[in-house]
C-alpha cells in the first residue's frame, strides 16, 4: 500500500517536474504581456490629450482661415460694388454730365417757348399745372407741355428744361413719359429737378406702365408677348419713341422718396389702358 502511495507521487513529482519549466514560462510571458499593455495603456492616457490639443488647434487655424476667406469674399463683394457703382458714375457723366439741364447746343434739343402766354399767365394767378410730354392727348385745365408743338400744346420744351421758376407749379402730372428716361437720368436730374419746380406743398403725379402686372399677366398667359415687348421697349419708330426703363409701383416709391417727396400714394395698380397695363402714383413736395 506504501508502496503504490510512494510510486504515484514519483509520477506525479516527474509531471511536475516535465511540466515546471513550460507553466513559468508561461506565467513569465503573461506577466511580460501585462506589464506592456499597462505601459501602452499609460501611453495612451498620455497621448490622448496631445491628440486633442492637435485637433482642437488645427480646428482653430481652420476656423481662421474660414474667417480669412469670409473677409476676402467680403473685400470682394465690397470691391465689386464699387466697381459698378464707378461705372454708373462714369456712364452718367459721359451721357449727362456735359451739359447742365435744359443747356443749349444740343442739336436734337428744342428750344423752349410759350405758345400761350395768357393761359400760362392765368394758371399762374389761380393753380398752375403742368402736363409733361402730352403728345396728341393735351388735358384740360393743364399747361400742356411737349417738345413738339402739336394740336394744344401750351409750351413746346424738353421736361428737362422748363420755361418755369423754381416753386412755380402746383401740379407735375405726365402719362406714360418717365420710361422714356434711363434710371440714373431720372434719379439724378429729373425727379429733383421737377420736384424743385413744385410749391411746398405741390403734388406730383404720374401714369406709368406696370411692369409687375405685365409679367404677371404674360406668365399666366393674358397678355401677348408683342404687346408687352412693345409696351415695355417702345413702338421705336422715331427718336422719343424709346423706352429705356420699367417700373413697378414699390420701385417708383422708392425712387420719389429717394428724391424726397412725402405721402406717397397709388391709386390705382394694373390698370388696364390699351395694350397696357399701368399704375397711378402721386407724391407731395413736403410734409
Amino acid at each position: 500500500m506504501l508502496v503504490d502511495e510512494l510510486a504515484n507521487v514519483a509520477a506525479i513529482r516527474s509531471v511536475v517536474n516535465e511540466q515546471l519549466p513550460a507553466l513559468l514560462e508561461t506565467v513569465s510571458r503573461l506577466n511580460h504581456q501585462q506589464l506592456q499593455a499597462s505601459r501602452d495603456e499609460q501611453n495612451l492616457i498620455k497621448a490622448v490629450p496631445i491628440a486633442l490639443r492637435d485637433i482642437q488647434r488645427d480646428i482653430r487655424n481652420l476656423r481662421k482661415d474660414l474667417d480669412a476667406v469670409g473677409v476676402r469674399n467680403q473685400t470682394i463683394d465690397y470691391l465689386t460694388e464699387r466697381v459698378e457703382f464707378v461705372r454708373r458714375e462714369l456712364m452718367y457723366e459721359m451721357r449727362h454730365g456735359a451739359k447742365p439741364v435744359g443747356a443749349a447746343g444740343d442739336s436734337l434739343e428744342v428750344q423752349s417757348r410759350v405758345i400761350d402766354a395768357d393761359k400760362l399767365a392765368a394758371a399762374r394767378a389761380t393753380c398752375l399745372k403742368i402736363n409733361l410730354g402730352c403728345g396728341h392727348v393735351p388735358l384740360e385745365g393743364y399747361m400742356n407741355v411737349d417738345r413738339r408743338e402739336l394740336t394744344g400744346v401750351d409750351i413746346v420744351s424738353e421736361v428737362t428744361g422748363l420755361p418755369l421758376q423754381p416753386g412755380d407749379v402746383d401740379e407735375v402730372f405726365s402719362s406714360h413719359l418717365i420710361e422714356h428716361f434711363p434710371q440714373e437720368q431720372l434719379r439724378r436730374e429729373l425727379l429733383p429737378y421737377w420736384k424743385s419746380l413744385l410749391k411746398p406743398g405741390g403734388r406730383f403725379r404720374a401714369v406709368v406702365p406696370d411692369a409687375e402686372a405685365m409679367i404677371q399677366e404674360y406668365t399666366a398667359g393674358r397678355y401677348p408677348y408683342d404687346d408687352m415687348r412693345e409696351v415695355m421697349y417702345g413702338g421705336q419708330d422715331y427718336d422719343g419713341d424709346f423706352h429705356f426703363n420699367m417700373f413697378t409701383p414699390e420701385h417708383m416709391r422708392r425712387l420719389l422718396e429717394e428724391a424726397g417727396f412725402t405721402r406717397i400714394e397709388i391709386p390705382a395698380a394694373g390698370r388696364r389702358n390699351g395694350k397696357c397695363y399701368e399704375f397711378e402714383i402721386t407724391a407731395i413736395n413736403g410734409n
